[in-house]
């Protein structure tokens, strides 16, 4: 999982870039500046020094959280709005990355440092007693080409560096056509000037751009016009595509050149290839213009109104390379309950439906940052491994309570898990006529509960003596140590011999407990809640 998001953020970088520089980039140069040249320049940097900053906010309604409960009130303040700042960011051409920052919760900083090649990723985190290290096999944090294109490749290095010379062979074609279709937004300014980047004035080109919900909207139909519209382009990509792939045909596949494009066609017939791929591409193309065409006008403006826009400040130098850039953005539903609402289907209004039943108005992000060194040469700092650091198997096996052990007590993040998320916080119910083992109430008027079921699902471990039927119990959230047997009353806590209300009792193969004798000796404590109206509810919460 964490390799997928790992390659997943890359991805979503690239095109968090792309969307932000398709806005400002058109078909033709303005004030001197080549939009689609300094596009495609941005997505060939292979190597950088930068830092960046990340506001986001949940736009919240007034009185959205009256009469909410307090466990709800406070995880909205703690996400409603997050701060990341990333400072010395180094990324070499190989992928290799380390970078420092600290992430703002609330008003409350938690600082940490990340460094990671093709083998191994190492976080640091303020509060967290060891580095955090994952290993990442031979996956490279810059194989997002080689590894989506040849799925299961375990060439050479070699092969793979062939391989992802190729994908991003591919990468500049597809975006050749879809950036030399791209329009203009009809708000977009250039001016020169300098700007001071890591402490440099630098010379260059002011961009600014904007465009609010309706124009955003516009916008998209034209460009999917535009796509339409140049089917020589269109044409000229695939082939291309079929062209840069055939030269690592020996590569690709010993069946027929097997990618994840399919089979690539014989040269007699490529062109009839060319033409059946351009004819799906446009039709699929032709089918988001119909469906942007058939939109409830309602529905679209809910969304993308005026309210909602996108803003954009671009500094760009003399090679065209991207030094500083500021991007905000925002999305303010504005709903209209007295309207018909639009065809189920339509996605614009299933996301309304959605936003207007939360207790948030809409969200607020801004992205900023500079960069230099750009396709200089650059060394991250290496990650180490350790066996004392903690490692994904070990995190993914840690109960709540394990992990805030890997934890300074008196550091923020500890706050925010112990006290806010209550990560520790665990809970076992037993509904009176639904749980496979319910819980009984005795003549005596005590009621007992299944002691494997209850024991385990708090991360305790059970044993039993067969010879002397003592049943031991360890919990290693309290460091407590029980020790019963069958139809005693007594009980053994960490050595201390207590007499419980009910004695152990076992019930058609199961053995019960007084509920509220081994939930006071695990440090827990119960009560009857009525979830089902008739039904009651025996709940044991604790958080050790």
């Amino acid at each position: 999982m964490l390799k997928k998001w790992k390659r997943s953020g890359k991805a979503i970088g690239l095109t968090l870039l792309a969307l932000t520089l398709m806005i400002v980039a058109g078909c033709q140069a303005l004030g001197g500046v080549d939009f689609n040249e300094m596009l495609k320049q941005s997505v060939k940097v292979s190597s950088m020094e930068s830092k960046q900053n990340i506001e986001f906010k949940l736009l919240l309604a007034d009185g959205a959280l009256d009469g909410e409960d307090e466990e709800l009130t406070t995880l909205v303040k703690w996400i409603s709005q997050i701060n990341l700042e990333l400072d010395d960011i180094k990324m070499s051409e190989g992928g290799n990355i380390s970078l420092n920052g600290k992430l703002i919760l609330n008003g409350k900083s938690i600082g940490f440092s990340l460094k990671a090649n093709d083998k191994l990723l190492e976080l640091n985190l303020e509060g967290v007693k060891k580095p955090v290290v994952i290993r990442l096999d031979d996956e490279l944090l810059g194989g997002l080409y080689a590894d989506d294109l040849y799925p299961g490749n375990d060439g050479t290095a070699e092969d793979k560096e062939a391989m992802t010379k190729t994908a991003k062979q591919i990468v500049d074609i597809v975006s050749g056509y879809a950036i030399n279709n791209l329009p203009n937004p009809s708000k977009l300014t250039v001016e020169a000037g300098q700007e001071p980047v890591n402490g440099e004035s630098v010379a260059g080109m002011r961009i600014h751009a904007e465009l609010n919900g309706p124009e955003l909207w516009d916008w998209a139909g034209k460009y999917v016009d535009a796509l339409l519209n140049d089917k020589e382009g269109l044409n000229a990509m695939i082939a291309a595509l079929f062209d840069a792939l055939e030269e690592q045909t020996d590569l690709v596949g010993s069946v027929a050149g097997e990618s994840i494009f399919g089979t690539l066609p014989k040269e007699d017939e490529k062109q009839a290839a060319v033409e059946e791929a351009s004819e799906s591409i446009a039709s699929f193309l032709t089918e988001m213009r119909e469906g942007m065409n058939e939109s409830d006008p309602q529905s679209v403006n809910e969304i993308l109104n005026e309210k909602t826009y996108i803003k954009i400040d671009l500094f760009v130098d003399s090679k065209l390379d991207i030094r500083k850039s500021t991007v905000e953005a925002s999305i303010v539903p504005q709903f209209d309950d007295s309207a018909a609402a639009a065809a189920e289907t339509d996605e614009l209004t299933s996301m309304g439906d959605e936003l207007s039943d939360s207790p948030f108005e809409g969200i607020w992000i801004k992205l900023s940052g500079e960069t230099w060194n750009v396709n200089g040469a650059v060394t991250p700092e290496v990650p180490v491994d350790s066996p004392k650091a903690l490692h994904e198997t070990d995190l993914d096996a840690m109960e709540g309570y394990q992990l805030l052990r890997q934890l300074e007590s008196n550091s923020t993040l500890y706050g925010l898990l112990r006290n806010d998320l209550e990560i520790n916080k665990q809970s076992v119910q037993f509904n009176a006529d639904y749980s496979s083992n319910p819980v009984i109430r005795t003549p005596a008027g005590v009621t007992i509960i299944p002691l494997r079921e209850t024991v385990e699902q708090l991360g305790a471990t059970l044993t039993k003596d067969a010879a002397t039927g003592k049943i031991t119990i360890y919990d290693d959230a309290t460091y407590t140590t029980l020790v019963l047997k069958a139809g005693s009353n007594q009980a053994v806590v960490n050595g201390k011999t207590l007499k419980w209300a009910f004695p152990t009792t076992v019930v058609q193969g199961v053995t019960y407990v007084s509920a509220r004798d081994l939930v006071k000796a695990l440090g827990g404590e119960l009560e009857w809640q009525d979830w089902y109206e008739t039904n009651d509810t025996l709940v044991i919460n604790r958080q050790p």
